[in-house]
């Protein structure tokens, strides 16, 4: 393994510097996974890849002298805060209370950071600490799908595309879930070092250097125990009664009909309730369903097309990866729920009889 450039560094130095924000509720999943990719080599492993000489100074830095983290990993000492102020690179991993007040002190580091020149990178939740420290103020960036309200409700001068694994906004990069933070890690290896080592490394930590989709497939509203369907209770029965008869051919003058309302009045009232209109909402219902059949029956495409309302497979599959950002089929080979049949074993074979 051996990187065809190099990444940029500052201030006279051999490496690039990279400022591993760690407060005192980080996740320790995301912290572990900077320091794999950008930290300190396995020495058994570079001695098989070549992969010894690190481009990268990863300086872990904190509030505090040292945190022990919520899971009781204690990652040791930590450099001072304003270390950020000289870093090529500010890495903020994800923290297990986003909607947590951030320090005066916290905050203002961060932002200098940035006004500095240095390349702003969060993961999951991280996002809510370049958040209040105004970095994302006008920039597109991502986060863990389940936080998604929370995050627009927090951050509105930043466009939010939950659907995405990460974003790449100039000189600010975000990531979605844990898991996505690997997808970013690999994604600024090649930024850095160049697309073939980023491959090469991808292989060593057996992780895709990337990954189909994006973090709409794996939406599911019903995780958060606070979800109880969108709309308000003047049209909650109709929304009911949609979802039950999700293959009937709806529009809205039918809709319309049903509910004893004119067009534009159930309209108003609809994207009132839901915020989009009720076109999109039933498409957006009608590809959920779609996801339950494919991850939870072998129906073929075509059917599962038409008991969801989308008539044909090839309405499915472009409503789908429009929405999903992934096709039925690779979905369901990610997401079904029965467990793979493994081939049985060939035969023995019979050793032949040895010659008189």
């Amino acid at each position: 393994m051996r990187p065809s450039k190099f990444p940029a560094t500052s201030r006279g130095r051999a490496k690039h510097v990279i400022a591993l924000v760690v407060l005192p509720d980080t996740v320790t999943l995301e912290l572990a996974v900077a320091q794999q990719v950008f930290g300190r080599r396995v020495p058994s492993l570079a001695a098989l890849t070549g992969d010894v000489e690190n481009p990268y100074e990863l300086v872990l830095v904190g509030e505090g002298d040292q945190h022990v983290l919520p899971s009781g990993v204690d990652p040791g000492p930590l450099a001072p805060l304003e270390t950020v102020l000289s870093a090529d690179t500010v890495m903020v991993p994800g923290v297990e209370e986003p909607l947590a007040g951030r320090s005066r002190r916290l905050c203002s580091a961060v932002a200098a950071a940035h006004r500095a020149g240095a390349r702003m990178v969060s993961f999951c939740s991280g996002a809510f600490v370049l958040g209040a420290a105004g970095v994302l103020d006008g920039r597109t960036a991502t986060t863990h799908w389940l936080l998604a309200r929370e995050f627009r409700a927090a951050f509105p001068r930043a466009r939010l595309a939950a659907e995405r694994l990460w974003v790449d906004d100039g000189p600010v990069h975000t990531s979605g879930g844990i898991f996505s933070a690997t997808d970013l890690a690999l994604h600024l290896l090649a930024l850095d070092l160049g697309h073939a080592y980023a491959n090469d490394l991808s292989r060593v930590l057996i992780s895709a250097p990337h990954r189909p989709g994006g973090q709409s497939q794996f939406v599911e509203h019903r995780l958060r125990t606070d979800e109880r369907g969108p709309g308000g209770a003047d049209v909650q029965a109709l929304l009911s009664w949609i979802r039950e008869n999700i293959a009937e051919p709806h529009t809205l003058a039918s809709l319309a009909r049903r509910e004893h309302l004119s067009e534009r009045h159930l309209a108003r009232r609809f994207r009132a309730a839901t915020g989009v209109s009720v076109f999109d909402w039933i498409t957006a219902e009608r590809v959920r369903q779609a996801k339950v059949l494919l991850e939870g029956t072998d129906f073929p495409v075509a059917q599962v097309a038409a008991a969801v309302g989308l008539g044909s497979s090839e309405s499915l599959r472009r409503n789908f990866t429009r929405t999903v950002g992934t096709t039925p089929a690779a979905y369901r080979a990610t997401f079904r729920t029965r467990p793979a049949v493994l081939p049985a074993p060939p035969p023995a074979r019979t050793p032949a009889p040895s010659p008189a």
